[in-house]
């Protein structure tokens, strides 16, 4: 196994893993919105942290810990008018100038959104909401998703490239919207 495949190999069991956690999340999501609901018009006692916990750690938890597994199965919105009436290369060149921009774009996003994160574990900083809770635990989503996001864009990178120059597919093109579901 050379280099790449164990790289592709290695961000593709931390994606899955990520994405059991964005699972994970999102079921516990629901369920304190069902309790919340539930108790709210029942009762008349909404859960007081529920709001809090969905906004501030659950949803962005959700995705942040999937986006870059939604990028490796193709998940993403992706304008493809154009590969209908190009080569396959020229398809593998599209998305390597797609990888070429978005690496350095995520990495920037991942790099500052870090550094904000270590300034709040520093500062000890917490929400000023009823939690109580320090804010690095929330912060830390950002530079972790779209840390993933970098690795995946230049592993994609690397992927396109290797194929346009060996001639042979390191790494599958995503199929064009419609052609998913068509037989030959």
């Amino acid at each position: 196994m050379n280099l790449y495949q164990y790289s592709l190999r290695t961000i593709r069991v931390i994606d899955r893993l990520c994405a059991y956690v964005a699972c994970i999340m999102l079921f516990a999501l629901m369920m304190v919105v069902v309790a919340d609901v539930s108790l709210r018009y029942i009762f008349n006692a909404p859960l007081s942290w529920s709001y809090d916990a969905i906004s501030v750690f659950l949803l962005p938890g959700v995705f942040f810990y999937s986006i870059s597994y939604t990028h490796s199965t193709h998940g993403h919105v992706s304008v493809d008018i154009l590969h209908n009436y190009v080569s396959q290369r020229t398809r593998y060149v599209f998305e390597a100038l797609t990888s070429a921009i978005a690496a350095p774009v995520f990495a920037f996003i991942a790099w500052i959104a870090a550094k904000s994160t270590w300034n709040d574990w520093v500062m000890g900083t917490s929400l000023t909401s009823g939690l109580e809770v320090p804010t690095w635990t929330t912060s830390f989503l950002l530079p972790m998703g779209f840390g993933l996001l970098t690795v995946r864009s230049l592993l994609n990178l690397w992927g396109y490239l290797a194929t346009l120059s060996t001639g042979k597919p390191w790494l599958a093109l995503p199929p064009i919207s419609g052609t998913e579901g068509v037989e030959s």
